[in-house]
């Protein structure tokens, strides 16, 4: 009897919403996150949006060493990092772009960090992919300085 109701459970746990799937439900989150992920140095509101698997293009040049593909655990480690050494202070969304024909939301922002002490702007690019009904991160890029 206990092994039935053992695969029953595990039966009924197949159909439960993963939540861990972590993506933005839609596009006034994500910016409500990324606002605050970048504005104040919150890396977790940033890789909310990168689902489990999913690899997400970062790069900072001139900020951080490593560019390239992370997943999600490894996003939230680099950007902790870049956080703890230019210390943000805005994120102000320039333009926001939606692009059907690729399912992506290509966004243009300004942000403002303080690098030794001196506060500096630079562009910054985020380009989020519709999955079904959700929106997530698809690269995170920022200017040069």
């Amino acid at each position: 009897m206990k092994v039935f109701t053992r695969m029953a459970a595990a039966f009924a746990l197949m159909f439960i919403p993963v939540i861990a799937s972590a993506q933005f439900k839609d596009l006034d989150t994500a910016m409500s996150n990324l606002t605050r992920g970048f504005g104040s140095g919150d890396s977790q509101a940033i890789v909310a949006g990168i689902g489990d698997g999913d690899q997400v293009m970062l790069q900072f040049p001139g900020l951080v060493e490593q560019s390239g593909f992370f997943g999600r655990d490894q996003a939230a480690y680099l950007l902790d990092g870049l956080f703890n050494k230019v210390h943000p202070a805005s994120f102000e969304q320039h333009s926001a772009r939606k692009v059907s024909a690729e399912g992506q939301y290509h966004i243009t922002a300004g942000w403002t960090i303080s690098v030794n002490g001196k506060p500096e702007t630079r562009d910054l690019y985020v380009t989020l992919r519709n999955k079904g009904d959700r929106w997530s991160v698809v690269s995170i890029r920022s200017a040069s300085k």
